[in-house]
């Protein structure tokens, strides 16, 4: 399962959540969201580019090797040989190490994120927790019952050492707070998903969280 559209309901529930931040609004929360937002807008502008210079340089080297009348038919037929077994082409296209990245990660089911990409996709999500306003809550609940639920967080909250686990931790109780005698359905719903899918997930392990 492709993790929707590599990662599209978490842009969607950000860009959701900064109508909510507009003007002086909730500015930590805007100013996390941007800093999201503008990593993998770099992220596609790259592999855009990458992609261009590929197609420039595949039309180049072809355009090249017709004016080389003298060696035409032998050195076309030698050159697709090359290209159908991948030996003597270059590939320009994505860079080594881009898999680390969170748009690849959040491009299947199951692939994790890793070190500073958990914090640049949870740190918005703490903040929406904590405003208690229902427009960006509730996004945010939805988006971390996804991040869990497609196994893009791996972690042992309430383990004491474990990985990731007073980031995680901290989320979980967070998530836990947002339920009080004034909540709505809607919201003790989502809270109650968000718990129940970290409990069922093999990506988590540790307690839940009081």
């Amino acid at each position: 399962m492709a993790g929707a559209a590599a990662g599209g309901f978490i842009s969607r529930a950000f860009e959701s959540m900064l109508k909510e931040c507009s003007g002086k609004k909730y500015p930590a929360l805007h100013k996390s969201i941007q800093t999201y937002l503008d990593s993998t807008k770099e992220v596609d502008q790259h592999s855009a580019f990458s992609e261009t210079n590929q197609a420039a340089s595949l039309t180049a080297y072809g355009s090249s090797s017709e004016t080389d009348a003298g060696i035409a038919k032998n050195e076309i037929e030698a050159n697709n040989s090359r290209a159908h077994t991948g030996e003597g082409v270059e590939r320009v296209g994505r860079p080594v190490g881009t898999s680390g990245t969170i748009t690849a990660a959040l491009a299947h089911a199951g692939h994790t994120l890793e070190g500073a990409e958990v914090e640049l996709v949870l740190n918005p999500l703490r903040l929406a927790i904590e405003t208690k306003n229902l427009k960006v809550l509730e996004p945010a609940l939805d988006c971390l019952h996804k991040l869990i639920a497609y196994e893009h967080l791996e972690g042992d909250p309430g383990l004491d050492g474990g990985t990731n686990a007073p980031l995680f931790t901290d989320i979980l109780n967070m998530v836990c707070s947002c339920v009080d005698n004034s909540s709505s359905d809607s919201t003790i719903l989502q809270v109650l998903q968000v718990l129940l899918t970290a409990v069922a997930s093999t990506k988590f392990r540790g307690t839940v969280y009081g």
